[in-house]
This record gives structure tokens, sequence and C-alpha cells, in this order.
């Protein structure tokens, strides 16, 4: 990292606000024999720290490598991990984007634990803050209730691993693409969105009128800033929700319906079908 503890990338404060980032999980331990021959997960970054063993991923008709002692990060894009028998990982998953979409990752890297011995420690601090205090969740943090303690604490870390992540995705040539500042506006809006209720019916005038836009004004702003509507992101974000819950085989699809909001199992495969082409339980086998 340069002496002024930049990591390359000189985007304004706003800017940087806008980056949409949360842990979705940590772990360290053997990789389960049915996740070692599988798709990798869509939507989500991830951070592999091969213990042992190795790993190849394969996509598009590239191929990647790494072994004992090696960093694979991973883009948020589907590809084909295999990990060997004796494989064991600190793996971290998160969510690391733009408001428009554009992940700061394009492609996966390999780079030596040795390179970024920070993101190391980074990653054991998560492992050891979510066996601690989150030890009944599989996959998705980000709506467990917790106390106000464990959530700063959580945070902390995180903004910590965020910060290596980044110093050393930097340090491997790949600088974040700069983006220009969103409407204060919009940045409100997004701030809604991302807390909306998914028990609640989604209105767009009640959420232009939080953020003093008209309904029209709003669509239109938002839509020059993150390129989609705000009913199309949230949406969007329903959906990730959607494919983190179904990721938890111990999760029936009713449950998953009923926590995102839907009246009836049915409903909700409909609409997951329709977004994606795919039923549930073919998204679960497929692990999408």
């Amino acid at each position: 990292m340069p002496a002024n503890g930049q990591t390359g990338a000189r985007l304004t404060v706003e800017d940087w606000g806008t980056l949409q980032s949360r842990l979705v999980w940590a772990y360290d331990g053997a990789v389960p024999p049915e996740n070692r021959r599988s798709p990798t997960r869509e939507g989500f970054l991830a951070a592999w720290w091969l213990r042992r063993g190795g790993v190849v991923l394969r996509k598009s008709g590239w191929t990647w490598r790494a072994r004992a002692g090696e960093w694979m990060l991973l883009d948020a894009a589907g590809a084909w991990q295999e990990f060997s028998d004796d494989a064991e990982i600190l793996s971290v998953s998160f969510r690391l984007e733009w408001p428009s979409g554009d992940a700061l990752l394009r492609e996966p890297l390999v780079l030596p634990a040795g390179s970024a011995p920070e993101l190391g420690r980074a990653a054991t601090a998560l492992v050891k803050l979510v066996r601690r205090e989150f030890p009944g969740v599989r996959l998705d943090l980000w709506r467990t209730e917790v106390g106000m303690e464990t959530y700063f604490a959580l945070q902390q870390l995180f903004s910590r691993w965020v910060r290596a992540y980044l110093a050393a995705v930097v340090a491997a040539g790949v600088t974040p693409e700069r983006m220009g500042g969103l409407d204060p506006r919009v940045m409100a809006a997004l701030r809604e969105l991302d807390r909306w209720p998914w028990s609640r019916a989604f209105r767009e005038r009640e959420l232009a009128a939080r953020v003093g836009l008209s309904a029209g004004h709003l669509d239109r702003l938002f839509v020059q800033g993150c390129a989609v509507t705000p009913r199309a992101y949230l949406q969007k974000r329903r959906l990730e929700s959607a494919r983190a819950a179904l990721g938890d085989e111990n999760a029936t699809v009713k449950q998953v319906a009923y926590a995102l909001g839907f009246g009836s199992a049915a409903h909700f495969c409909r609409w997951f079908k329709q977004a994606t082409g795919l039923t549930p339980g073919e998204a679960r086998g497929a692990g999408h």
C-alpha cells in the first residue's frame, strides 16, 4: 500500500459512500464433501485462503489454480469449483459493488498469502467473531437480529477486511473504476430500499415522498445514477436474499417464502422461476 495509506483509487468521499458492502458469511475449516465439486455461488464475492490442499476454478474456458498458502479471490459471476479431498480453507463471502451493480473485481485472482498478511489477519478476526456471535446462523448474516455491541464489532472488523481486500486487489494491478457521484436524493432512496421490509408492499410514490421527489423524477434520477429503476433495484436485492436463503439446506422453501414477504410458497416459486428460469429446488441443485 502506498505510504499515504491510499489504495490507489481516488474517489470523492460521496462516491465511496455509495459502495454497497456487507458480510455474507465467514468460515474456517475443511471443505464439506458436497461443496468440493460444485458451482460457486453467484452474486457474491468470495475469498478463499487455502490452508491445505488445493482448488481448481473453471469459467468460460479459463482455469485458475490455487494451493496451500495462496488466496483465491473470486468475482461474483458463476464458475465451477473443484477442491481436493483434503482441502481446508478460510472463506469470506461478501458483497462489494456500486449501486449500478458493477463489482470491483471482474475475474478471479490468485495471490500468495505472504503478499497480503493483513488480509489473513482481518479474515481470521472475522471468523472468530462469527463463530462466537452467530453460532446458529448459516450463509447470510445480514438479516440476523443482534445487539448494538455485536453490530459495531462486526462493522469494525468487516471494514478492516474490506480495506485489506482492496489493498490486496490494487496491489495486484486491479484499480476500482471511478463512478460519478450520485444525486443525494438517490443516495437517500438507496438507503431506504436497503432497509425496506419484505413484508411491506413497495410503492414508488411512498419512496419518492420520503426523499422529497415525485415518483417520475425519482425514477429518472435513479435510472441515470444506477442504471435500474427503484423497483428493479429492490427486486434485485430480494433475489439476492432468496438465493442466499436457499443456500441453507435446513430452510424449507415455505420458510424462505414467508421470510421474504410472500403469502405462499407457490407465489414465491412462480416469482423465483420468472426471475431466474429455475425453480427454487433446481436452483439449490445447481448451486445458484
